[in-house]
């Protein structure tokens, strides 16, 4: 009997250990955990606590300029709440949200400090409670400082189907150009990839361009005897985007960039100029985010 009641033991130990395993390592929650997070205020009579939305302003204060439009400064209180409530939950991603500290908000604004941080405040309580889910599920609001013309499909870049995260037209492109020597091209080459075979006198042939996705954004590069993925291409040149075309002269390539970050998710100047033009926070987000749902958590 005592060998039977240990069996049992671990037998209930294995039945609770396998939907928490799945909760907290696989990413995925389920109703009863949802309700449970809901009542994790310490006052018990707000959904969200005074400390909850003094960091949710912290983080605005952090992500966009606070002399934004309200309704751009509100899609944005949304995106970080949903951001916060899947750690919450458990759900593990890469990046972290950052905040700027009381401290550093008065040295920005100086005398600006009560109106920005009212404006921030009011855009927080205002959305109080609301965050977006996709299919049930809390979404992973990624988002770009500006497009190239048109967002990314994620899978782009994450090898795998995210249905929230697909490219919509984003009227808010930014050019930049930037040119390097051919010589720093193939140092900086090397210096990552040591076997990669290259010369400064023939990369306008050895530097060719395999696949882009419907954005424009590079995906992958044949680079001498190496394939080479376009984000990583882009990060080691420094270059904004992954959207980019080149040319060469004797000495130097130039790079002519569109957009601003990785292009997935919401661009930050696309929202801006949707507020601009009338659109609600709701409808800024709805139209980066593919069929998502607002609502309190």
């Amino acid at each position: 009997m005592k060998q039977l009641g240990i069996w049992c033991l671990i037998i209930l130990g294995m039945l609770l250990a396998v939907p928490m395993v799945t909760v907290f390592g696989g990413g995925f929650y389920d109703a009863s955990l949802l309700a449970n997070v809901q009542t994790m205020n310490t006052g018990g009579e707000d959904i969200e606590s005074k400390e909850d939305e003094k960091e949710l302003i912290s983080a605005l204060a952090k992500m966009v300029s606070a002399d934004e439009q309200e309704e751009v400064l509100k899609a944005h209180a949304v995106m970080i709440r949903t951001y916060r409530m899947r750690r919450k939950l458990g759900i593990v991603s890469e990046g972290e949200l950052s905040y700027m500290t009381q401290e550093e908000m008065k040295t920005l604004w100086q005398k600006d400090y009560d109106k920005n941080y009212k404006r921030l405040e009011d855009a927080v309580k205002e959305t109080s409670g609301l965050v977006m889910y996709c299919n049930n599920e809390l979404i992973e609001p990624i988002y770009h400082k500006a497009s190239a013309g048109m967002t990314r499909d994620a899978k782009g870049i994450y090898n795998m189907d995210i249905p929230y995260l697909k490219p919509v037209v984003s009227e808010d492109e930014a050019v930049e150009d930037i040119i390097v020597t051919k010589e720093e091209v193939v140092t900086t080459l090397q210096s990552v990839y040591p076997t990669l075979v290259v010369q400064p006198s023939f990369l306008e042939q050895q530097i060719q361009i395999i696949a882009k996705d419907q954005g424009g954004y590079i995906e992958s590069l044949q680079v001498g005897n190496s394939i080479i993925d376009g984000e990583s291409f882009r990060k080691l040149f420094k270059l904004p985007s992954a959207c980019f075309t080149m040319s060469y002269d004797d000495t130097s390539i130039q790079f002519r960039v569109k957009g601003i970050g990785h292009g997935v998710g919401l661009s930050q100047e696309g929202a801006i100029r949707m507020a601009k033009a009338g659109a609600t926070y709701e409808e800024i987000l709805k139209y980066y985010y593919t069929d998502i749902e607002i609502k309190n958590f």
